[in-house]
């Protein structure tokens, strides 16, 4: 049985053939490289923003759950201080819990002449809270124990900077005047980025004890606890369980959950990456139509090439490899200009956009996988095509 020409010999002269064909090969490999730039950026900006989902809950962690107080009635929210804080003991399936209070009013800084007062959000909260939530200190330090009922505050790194009027920030020891009581900062936070599942903005936040939050919240209880679970505990289970022990004739309780949030958010950018996908893979197929188009003509030009081919012993199968590999190499080399030129998109969108890059290992082996498959899907046509060609009739076309 004759042996056909070995595959490099035919890699070699088909890229030869591609090169002969100028303008048109370049056209086909710029559709090729624009569709498969499109599917690998697309799928790879899906995947950047799960990361950035999953960063939503680095600091709090992803096994919180935030259980707020609705009123009840007509009177404020009063969760129990001393049933949360007793969660870790009475609940096998909590870590941590600690409540908070949370409304707003005026802050002004007392050693600043030109500075405003500004409204800002006051949290009253327990020591625990700056562990819980993953709080750091910039300047100063936190509150503790010693604190009880001590008019002391901490500031979000927002706040220290707006209510000094263009000003220095505030720093440890300057007092604030807040709802008509004067408090002394004692520390400054560093930034807390605010996170899907944070009741609190902890950067425009000031931050008081909660033994004496009625000096400035109205109701001056708990409305709010974050509890951290066991890593094995269910958040479904547990959740319900946690908001029947807090709820009382003042409020009843609602619970999230981050995981519950993590997957609501894991749906929802899969199912954006899958539309962008197909978006891309719409461009892809709009390229593999030029590659089907350009192999279409080199037939047509190429016919006595092909006739004499046949005549000097050239198989059908030969002939059909020759065009396919052309049509592979057109594709694969698309692809993988497509797929470095998607990677250098994401790059970039993700640098405008303050995020993270981030990459999984095969989405830059997709574009010229999906290229070599959407393009050589095309080109067997015209390969197929070209080994149909009757060798005598070939010979005597014009």
């Amino acid at each position: 049985m004759r042996a056909g020409p070995p595959p490099a010999a035919l890699a070699l002269e088909a890229l030869t053939n591609l090169r002969g064909q100028g303008a048109r090969s370049l056209l086909a490999l710029l559709g090729i490289v624009i569709g498969a730039a499109a599917i690998v950026a697309l799928t790879n900006l899906g995947h950047v923003a799960q990361a950035e989902t999953l960063k939503r809950f680095e600091q709090m962690g992803v096994d919180m759950l935030v259980l707020r107080g609705i009123p009840a009635g007509e009177g404020p929210v009063r969760l129990d201080r001393e049933t949360i804080e007793r969660l870790p003991a009475s609940d096998p399936d909590v870590i941590e819990a600690t409540p908070l209070a949370v409304g707003r009013d005026g802050v002004r800084p007392l050693n600043r002449r030109q500075a405003a007062e500004e409204d800002a959000m006051i949290v009253a909260v327990t020591p625990a809270i700056f562990q819980v939530a993953g709080l750091g200190i910039a300047r100063g330090r936190a509150l503790g124990p010693f604190d009880a009922c001590v008019p002391v505050a901490v500031a979000g790194s927002v706040v220290a900077r707006d209510l000094t009027a263009g000003q220095a920030h505030l720093e440890p020891g300057e007092r604030l005047s807040l709802a008509g009581y004067v408090f002394t900062l004692v520390g400054v936070l560093e930034p807390a980025p605010l996170e899907a599942l944070s009741p609190v903005d902890y950067d425009r936040s000031i931050l008081i004890p909660l033994s004496c939050a009625r000096r400035a919240l109205a109701a001056g209880d708990p409305t709010v606890a974050l509890v951290r679970l066991q890593p094995e505990a269910d958040p479904d289970r547990t959740g319900p369980r946690l908001a029947a022990a807090l709820g009382n004739a003042t409020a009843t309780v609602t619970v999230r959950s981050a995981r519950e949030m993590i997957a609501a958010m894991k749906r929802q950018t899969g199912l954006i990456a899958r539309l962008l996908a197909g978006i891309g893979g719409i461009s892809l197929v709009v390229g593999g139509i030029g590659v089907l188009n350009v192999m279409l003509m080199s037939v047509m030009e190429r016919r006595r090439e092909i006739g004499l081919r046949a005549a000097l012993g050239a198989t059908p199968a030969d002939i059909r490899s020759l065009f396919a590999i052309e049509a592979a190499i057109l594709s694969l080399g698309g692809g993988m200009l497509g797929a470095a030129l998607g990677m250098s998109v994401t790059v970039l969108f993700s640098f405008l956009s303050g995020w993270d890059y981030a990459a999984a290992w095969w989405i830059p082996m997709l574009g010229p996988a999906v290229a070599v498959l959407v393009g050589g899907a095309f080109g067997l046509y015209p390969a197929f095509a070209a080994a149909r060609v009757d060798p005598i009739e070939a010979l005597r076309a014009e």
